[in-house]
């Protein structure tokens, strides 16, 4: 068997991997088993806590660490070893949660793997129900900035209201924060040193391997870092204008499984 020429594959979940129903199907699920099967090294990279990346890991059968929290965390979920874990400064999470509280915006809090909120809201329940992530409603959030820093924060409201918020986020916080959108309504912070290329370049030195070697799959904002990092940058078809302007390629859409039907064509399945 030939040695395949992409040894590392990272793919984003959401909108890329997972169809609209929020679930790999098994086109995608088979692709993926028959690529690391050749050997080659799959590991999910999602803006999600890493909690909530786990049943599609299991469902896949991977061992890999995982790149979650838009790159602020690689865990490997198996053996427990952390490989990277950023979180946002006190003083900033701290203004973040002011001005939300102020504004009236749902803030999603997320620490030590869960994900606290100060209230049940409308958009609360449109991210618990798309992440089914665990849940804790603090009427307090400064109490659990108390414990420590968090890993990463989102306001989620309309895609007119974040998409107004992304520019005066990034001006307001500069280079105390990563702000980016994965998600029409999702206005995510993390880390300023945290995305996926970052993580990623991380997990391929750990494998040994190049960036020519490596392919990656996303369909937004947050994924562009990885898709300019690795040798072959893949966007689904439902991608935003902006992610399909930095990949090498774009491919079927997400709900047409886009990315089992791609790692077919790359790798010569026999599926």
């Amino acid at each position: 068997m030939p040695f395949p020429q992409y040894q590392l594959c990272a793919i984003d979940m959401d909108d890329t991997l997972l169809g609209p129903d929020h679930a790999v199907s098994e086109v995608n699920a088979a692709a993926v088993r028959a690529v690391v099967a050749l050997g080659v090294t799959v590991v999910i990279a999602s803006g999600r806590m890493h909690e909530s990346t786990l049943p599609f890991v299991k469902q896949m059968g991977l061992t890999t660490p995982i790149i979650s929290y838009n790159g602020a965390m690689v865990k490997n979920p198996h053996t427990g070893d952390v490989w990277l874990h950023d979180r946002i400064d006190a003083d900033v999470a701290t203004a973040v949660m002011d001005y939300a509280r102020y504004h009236a915006l749902q803030l999603n809090y997320y620490l030590n793997d869960h994900f606290y909120t100060a209230a049940y809201t409308p958009w609360a329940k449109l991210y618990h129900d798309r992440t089914n992530a665990p849940i804790e409603i603090r009427p307090d959030l400064y109490e659990t900035l108390r414990e420590t820093s968090p890993t990463k924060m989102i306001i989620v409201d309309s895609k007119e209201k974040t998409d107004g918020l992304l520019a005066p986020f990034r001006e307001r916080f500069g280079d105390r924060l990563y702000v980016t959108k994965s998600n029409d309504e999702y206005l995510e912070m993390m880390p300023p040193q945290a995305n996926k290329g970052t993580a990623l370049a991380l997990v391929a030195s750990r494998f040994g391997v190049t960036a020519e070697q490596t392919i990656a799959f996303g369909d937004s904002y947050n994924d562009i870092p990885m898709l300019n990092w690795a040798g072959l940058g893949i966007a689904v078809g439902n991608a935003k204008p902006e992610v399909i302007a930095a990949a090498d390629r774009t491919i079927l859409r997400s709900s047409e499984n886009g990315v089992g039907l791609a790692l077919r064509e790359i790798f010569n399945l026999g599926l």
